[in-house]
């Protein structure tokens, strides 16, 4: 079958490789999506800003409909159409045993540690697959699992209704953050964003305004006086900035993730504020409320997919979320 595969430093290849076999508690799902995630961008960076694997199948936002299944798996039927959670927990650990599955020390992530869905088929332990609607969309489908991780973020920030929001980075994840929050009940939401494509996707998933930095930074205390009640670093990288759009007593969920960044943090505001500092990673029994929410098409998720191309042009998606031409990027193998 094609696949990408992440080789080493900065290096993506389209190439083909073995049809996977599934272990005894594995299924084989044929991918009908996947979605370029930005920790997908990281691992191709140079130096990467994310840990993998190599030589390893990137990809783990996906949708597909199971082929095969394992000698002993009986709940998953071949013909299923499921998305899939990528991280599979252990259940054993000490952070499992105590309620903070994200937290998981063993796990082996599609994409990352395993191979992934950037390809045509793909292996996934039967218990980390669920089923969805045949009417949703491939496209839409394939945002179930970073959809899920925002969840979980947005279950974090115990954001109240009529609460001011400010998220820094008008990508897919901060897209999400912004839907998921308009949802829950937020009042007045800024995007912060500096790539002028992202502007108009921020605004038709629920933005009142989205501005650059550099406008932030001149009128950010106008455009939510008093600071805002709950903040999210979609970037990953922007951390003195969330603090400083915080207000008296804010949440602050730092969601996005790059190994390279080291900005300076000026913790006295973090005392002097009562701000809470939210670390939030993957998804936390998440799935099921995502799928619900995509479903019921109580959301309109479709602004945000810019392309859908094929496998052999990965590279350039990758290219154009890089740039922030593109908010998100699906590949149909």
């Amino acid at each position: 079958m094609r696949a990408a595969v992440y080789e080493g430093e900065g290096r993506l290849v389209v190439r083909d490789i073995a049809d996977p076999v599934p272990a005894a508690d594995e299924v084989v799902i044929e991918v009908e999506a996947c979605g370029i995630c930005g920790s997908d961008v990281q691992i191709i960076s140079v130096p990467p800003g994310h840990p993998s694997t190599p030589p390893v199948v990137i990809g783990h936002e996906f949708v597909g409909r199971v082929v095969a299944v394992g000698s002993a798996v009986t709940d998953v039927a071949v013909g299923l159409r499921v998305v899939c959670d990528p991280d599979p927990k252990c259940g054993a650990c000490a952070s499992c045993r105590a309620g903070r599955p994200a937290n998981c020390t063993n796990i082996v992530a599609l994409g990352v540690h395993r191979d992934g869905a950037l390809a045509e088929l793909v292996t996934a332990p039967a218990s980390s697959v669920y089923p969805i609607a045949e009417s949703v969309p491939a496209e839409l489908a394939a945002l179930v699992e970073p959809l899920a991780c925002v969840i979980n973020g947005t279950n974090r920030a115990a954001l109240r209704p009529g609460e001011s929001a400010v998220v820094f980075g008008a990508g897919a994840i901060g897209c999400l953050f912004i839907a998921v929050l308009r949802s829950a009940g937020a009042g007045r939401i800024v995007a912060v964003e500096p790539s002028e494509q992202r502007g108009p996707v921020a605004r038709a998933m629920g933005a009142d305004e989205v501005v650059t930095p550099d406008v932030w930074a001149e009128r950010g205390a106008t455009l939510v006086p008093g600071g805002a009640d709950v903040v999210v670093d979609a970037v990953g990288s922007v951390l003195p900035a969330a603090i400083a759009a915080a207000g008296m007593g804010a949440r602050i969920v730092v969601f996005g993730m790059n190994g390279n960044a080291r900005p300076p943090v000026h913790q006295v505001e973090i005392t002097e504020k009562g701000l809470s500092i939210l670390g939030s990673y993957i998804s936390n029994f998440t799935f099921p409320a995502a799928i619900r929410l995509v479903e019921s098409g109580q959301i309109d998720f479709g602004p945000m997919i810019t392309a859908t191309i094929g496998l052999t042009d990965t590279a350039d998606g990758i290219a154009r979320l890089r740039s922030g031409e593109a908010v998100k990027v699906v590949i149909r193998p």
